[in-house]
């Protein structure tokens, strides 16, 4: 009992004698104006571009199979936004997740839709060309293999395999019109896409038409919707007018001739298999490489000459002179491959 009154008297004299303590708080309301500048019911452009984007060949989700160093910082939205903020490419992403918005925008960061590449971004062999908004396409539509080291070797030889060549989706390098194997007596020339457009890549792929399959953020030219084969040719129609399909005096048939010439003889001399269109295990010569290089290089870029038209036929043209034994033989001391620039072109 005496024990219970000096804890009593204890407690008391803590509460007479204690600071007195006052919890404050100030409540902050957020107005939900900043998020009705984008997420707005009147403005229904994020809207459009999502229902686009679905369409979209990144959106499938289809690259996401390569989670893995390097693949990673390109086929995964989180190795790439890793790779393009710390220039660091992830070993491996655990639950990696397909392209999306925030792949190439970052707006609860920056505060609007800025591309988080606004730079031009080199080529594997050191070049680049300012594209402006389409410079976010170069970060990984490009070959990824330097042609002046990986076809051009000091021995003189290389090995081929069935995995060798310029990497899927070599477009940046056909637009800007190097990363070719360029023989030294042929002279090359090119056509005036990347200058002619403001935003290269973007000013035909986003062209906007009447449906979300083409143009806009489904970036497709073309759309196969099992009934019909729907083409952008809006993108076109500022330059060229209007036109039924992409194939514009017959260029597009011209480069499929060429690779398909091309093809037959590279199969003829063994460098590439007749059934797949694949390399074949074998060690050549940079000028034989250099021919499948530049046949692979057309194939993989799939605009069938459409992106860089006298570029892309120079290269398939000299890989068949050279197999044919029709190409000059290279003088000594003489400069190395020609190139000729078409008019308006911008300096590399």
């Amino acid at each position: 009992m005496k024990q219970l009154q000096i804890w009593v008297c204890v407690a008391a004299a803590a509460m007479l004698y204690a600071c007195d303590r006052t919890v404050t708080y100030e409540e902050q309301v957020v107005q939900a104006s900043t998020c009705f500048n984008c997420h707005s019911d009147q403005d229904t452009k994020l809207v459009a571009a999502e229902q686009q984007y679905a369409f979209s060949v990144h959106a499938s989700g289809t690259a996401v199979s390569e989670p893995n160093d390097p693949c990673s910082g390109c086929h995964t939205s989180e190795g790439f936004v890793q790779r393009i903020q710390t220039g660091t490419i992830p070993a491996t992403v655990d639950n990696p997740t397909a392209i999306n918005c925030f792949t190439c925008h970052a707006p609860h960061t920056n505060g609007d839709m800025t591309r988080r590449v606004e730079s031009p971004m080199p080529m594997a062999n050191g070049v680049s060309f300012d594209l402006n908004d389409g410079n976010l396409c170069t970060a990984c539509h490009q070959s990824r293999r330097n042609v002046n080291t990986y076809v051009t070797t000091t021995s003189g030889r290389v090995t081929l395999t069935s995995r060798w060549g310029p990497h899927h989706g070599p477009q940046s390098d056909m637009l800007i019109g190097t990363n070719g194997y360029e023989y030294p007596t042929y002279t090359y020339e090119q056509t005036n896409h990347k200058s002619a457009t403001n935003d290269g890549c973007l000013d035909c792929h986003m062209k906007h038409a009447e449906n979300l399959r083409v143009g806009g953020h489904a970036f497709n030219m073309t759309y196969d919707d099992g009934t019909e084969v729907m083409v952008n040719t809006a993108a076109c129609a500022d330059c060229h007018g209007d036109l039924d399909d992409f194939d514009l005096d017959g260029y597009q048939t011209q480069t499929d001739s060429l690779v398909t010439d091309l093809r037959t003889r590279l199969v003829a001399a063994g460098h590439v298999t007749g059934s797949t269109g694949l390399p074949r295990a074998v060690t050549t010569s940079s000028d034989s490489a250099g021919a499948v290089w530049n046949y692979l290089l057309a194939m993989e870029d799939r605009s069938q000459g459409v992106h860089n038209r006298k570029y892309i036929q120079g290269l398939l043209k000299s890989g068949i002179a050279y197999l044919q034994g029709t190409l000059p033989v290279p003088v000594e001391g003489a400069p190395v491959a020609a190139r000729k620039e078409d008019g308006g072109e911008g300096s590399r």
